[in-house]
């Protein structure tokens, strides 16, 4: 299953929106003659700027982000780069839960060891500890260390919190808006590759695809961690209730992973019978928002409905019923239809 439903359409226009994950083309005024790479550069390059020079927490926080382009640039100056960025993010009066999730991910970027760093995991704790997601990026770095004290630990803390949520829908909110701090001119829309995209829409596929870019490492040590469940009670346990998180959660990449956790976990039965129904479901409505995919790009009210659902509840599923209600999809699926050919069990 794909990290996000808008996925799909960031894959129709790759080779425009890939260029925001690539050393920024050059500096020069865009003009008809500069190739569409370089539009896209350059304006992203000038919103970064913009964004850069506000003082509150989010958007420091898409700055960074978007600032991840330019990591390889060398003119690029350093205030102005990633880390600094998300520092000053950090430091802002309003900074939130979601910095400092985003700062977890920046700090497991690649092949980095012992992330989260122990400042960033001690203010996630601090920000939001009725998030299972934040134990277990705790569980992550336990694990990491090769500490199965403190890894089972987490497992316990994340089993009992609140709710599972990995801030995919409010940070697209986020980017969605920062996205909006230059207009959307013809130009754009023509360098982007997408024949019919709408400003709104290209906005939404933009920041969709900076927030999918997240890495999400403690979904890994989750599956580690509850290979043990067919020999330990304790850890099914709370394997199941962290799985029942995931999947009750808004994401629709962690519900679908939450669901196919579950049905390894829990025996034949009528739970497990449940969480079956539930992940036909679910492939039901991604089937179909996904073939909604050009409308949600290129029809600005479609785009609207999403984004006005999202920005209310932070959580895609939402976003996606309300699209799905709007253009006449049932929210079940019929007694006959077959849901595609499964991925293989709890794999990110």
């Amino acid at each position: 299953m794909p990290r996000s439903i808008l996925f799909a359409i960031t894959l129709i226009a790759a080779p425009a929106f890939a260029q925001p994950f690539a050393p920024d083309a050059g500096r020069a005024p865009p003009s008809p003659e500069m190739p569409p790479a370089q539009v896209l550069a350059q304006f992203h390059h000038d919103e970064i700027n913009l964004l850069a020079l506000r003082g509150d927490a989010h958007s420091l926080l898409a700055a960074a982000l978007m600032a991840q382009a330019d990591a390889g640039d060398p003119s690029r100056p350093r205030v102005l780069q990633t880390q600094a960025l998300l520092a000053r993010a950090q430091k802002a009066t309003d900074a939130d839960a979601l910095v400092w999730w985003v700062t977890a991910a920046h700090d497991c970027h690649g092949k980095s060891k012992n992330c989260p760093r122990e400042e960033t995991q001690a203010q996630l704790e601090k920000a939001d500890p009725a998030n299972a997601a934040v134990w277990l990026w705790a569980l992550q770095r336990a694990r990491q260390a090769g500490d199965e004290t403190i890894a089972r630990a987490a497992l316990t803390s994340a089993a009992q919190a609140a709710r599972f949520d990995d801030y995919f829908g409010s940070l697209t909110v986020v980017l969605y808006q920062a996205a909006g701090i230059l207009p959307v001119e013809e130009n754009i829309l023509r360098a982007s590759n997408q024949a019919d995209v709408s400003p709104a829409g290209f906005k939404l596929t933009y920041a969709a695809n900076v927030a999918i870019a997240l890495p999400h490492p403690y979904l890994d040590a989750l599956n580690a961690a509850c290979k043990d469940a067919a020999t330990d009670a304790g850890v099914a346990q709370d394997c199941i209730a962290v799985a029942q998180k995931l999947a009750d959660s808004g994401s629709l990449f962690t519900r679908g992973f939450g669901l196919r956790l579950l049905l390894q976990l829990i025996p034949g039965g009528a739970a497990h019978d449940t969480a079956a129904v539930r992940a036909r479901t679910l492939a039901w409505r991604m089937q179909h928002i996904g073939e909604l995919g050009a409308r949600l790009a290129d029809d600005s009210r479609v785009t609207g409905i999403y984004m006005q659902a999202l920005s209310a509840s932070g959580r895609e599923s939402d976003a996606v019923d309300a699209v799905l209600h709007n253009q006449g999809v049932a929210p079940e699926p019929p007694a006959d239809w077959q849901a595609p050919v499964a991925e293989s069990p709890a794999q990110p």
